[in-house]
């Protein structure tokens, strides 16, 4: 019989999920974990170049179909409900976003654990996806830190423009979140436009920045929200931003997300790596968007995800076969330069293709060689802090309480009183 911890049940499943899992394929042919399979499924957000699934397919004799999925969260409802499923509707393998990684992996027995690879990966990407001492997930990417501004609007509001001076607009190598919103509220009495698309990104990058945020380390147990006064702090100074208007509020997700690029409603963007890609794509045709070379309080690291092969599976050596290939320091530079992924591979992030290609729509700024450096300044911050079971959840009743503020239906002071009440009726600290 399945036990879980204790976990707050976000499980909002959308009618929409037996469609999905209706593209899901079951596994493959019959046979044994370690028998050669005709066919692997992957399910990912992530587009997988066509090129790197031929490649697997001429070395293995193995052919490999991907259940894509619109976004992480999709992807995220298919394998909840597959795992609480006894594996029904999982694919061999699956992608596996960070945030939500320490709600999978729950039940460690849910997955294979794979062979040790050394000297592929970042130390913390392996600890990252890790279960004690066994390893449950290769790392695809990572996520460091940056901000993207649109230069044309800064030069229209008369301020720096250029990638070093907006750096320093923001405080340079000091940049803190109070420098970068200051530098908002001067944006803001210039330019009709907001300085950010949302608030809620920007308190999601500084929680990651927290040791532990939510919980406890040592128990995994959540920490009552009305006494945290580090996430506290952090939707004051946020919550009180929003309500001075430097917030457009249509963050990453949003409906209109693309069509305020299209507009210049707003001159940054919270931007781990993995995004750059997201931009460009919502941007296009748009010129002037710039990366910054440097990001509040140090640096950090949002998001990044695994590949996780369920131990369900009816071909599962074979899974773990192509977890490898995909996971691959080649394949990472692959994903880098179609999608903008950074990688996790140590020797991709040498690759001359990762470190040394302009970007052009970042004005031929070479964002691999950016994010790298990012990434080493950001050191043990790098990592992001704690993660247990609720993270999720209770980032996701904070971001909201935020959401509400940049709406307009509560102040600050109102916004976190009623996170804090939806906190409490989770009964989590009962």
């Amino acid at each position: 019989m399945r036990t879980k911890r204790k976990a707050i049940a976000f499980t909002a499943i959308a009618a929409s999920t037996a469609l999905i899992l209706s593209g899901c394929s079951g596994g493959g042919a019959e046979g044994g974990g370690g028998e050669t399979p005709e066919t692997l499924t992957v399910a990912t957000w992530v587009d997988i170049p066509p090129e790197l699934l031929e490649q697997f397919t001429d070395e293995t004799g193995i052919k490999v179909e991907v259940n894509s999925f619109a976004d992480g969260a999709s992807a995220q409802t298919v394998l909840r409900n597959g795992l609480a499923s006894d594996g029904a509707g999982l694919s061999d393998l699956h992608l596996v976003e960070l945030d939500w990684w320490t709600e999978m992996m729950a039940l460690p027995e849910d997955w294979v654990t794979l062979p040790a690879v050394e000297d592929r990966w970042v130390d913390w990407k392996v600890t990252q996806g890790s279960v004690g001492d066994e390893i449950k997930g290769y790392g695809m990417d990572i996520g460091p830190l940056a901000i993207a501004y649109d230069s044309t609007l800064m030069e229209a509001a008369g301020l720096p423009s250029d990638p070093e001076g907006f750096t320093e607009f923001i405080g340079g190598e000091d940049a803190t979140w109070e420098s970068f919103l200051d530098a908002g509220r001067q944006f803001s009495e210039a330019s009709d436009a907001a300085w950010i698309d949302s608030t809620s990104t920007a308190i999601q990058a500084a929680i990651n920045q927290l040791p532990a945020a939510f919980e406890d380390p040592d128990t995994g147990d959540a920490l009552p929200l009305a006494e945290n006064d580090d996430v506290e702090e952090l939707f004051t100074m946020f919550g009180d931003a929003a309500e001075e208007g430097v917030s457009a509020g249509v963050g990453i997700g949003h409906a209109d997300w693309g069509a305020g690029f299209q507009a210049r409603r707003w001159a940054t963007v919270i931007t781990p790596a993995w995004a750059t890609g997201i931009i460009a794509e919502n941007a296009a045709g748009l010129e002037g968007w710039r990366i910054a070379n440097a990001f509040p309080d140090g640096g950090g690291n949002w998001g990044g995800s695994f590949f996780a092969v369920p131990a369900a599976g009816e071909h599962t050596d074979a899974a773990v076969e192509l977890a490898d290939f995909l996971t691959s320091p080649e394949a990472a530079v692959s994903m880098f330069l179609l999608n903008g992924q950074f990688p996790s591979q140590l020797d991709a992030m040498q690759d001359p293709a990762v470190s040394e290609t302009a970007n052009e729509f970042f004005g031929g700024q070479e964002t691999g060689a950016i994010y790298a450096g990012l990434a080493e300044s950001a050191g043990d911050k790098a990592a992001g802090g704690y993660r247990g079971v609720n993270f999720a959840g209770i980032q996701t009743l904070v971001m909201d309480g935020i959401r509400r503020i940049e709406s307009g239906s509560e102040d600050a002071a109102a916004a976190w009183a009623s996170s804090v009440a939806e906190f409490d009726a989770l009964g989590l600290t009962d």
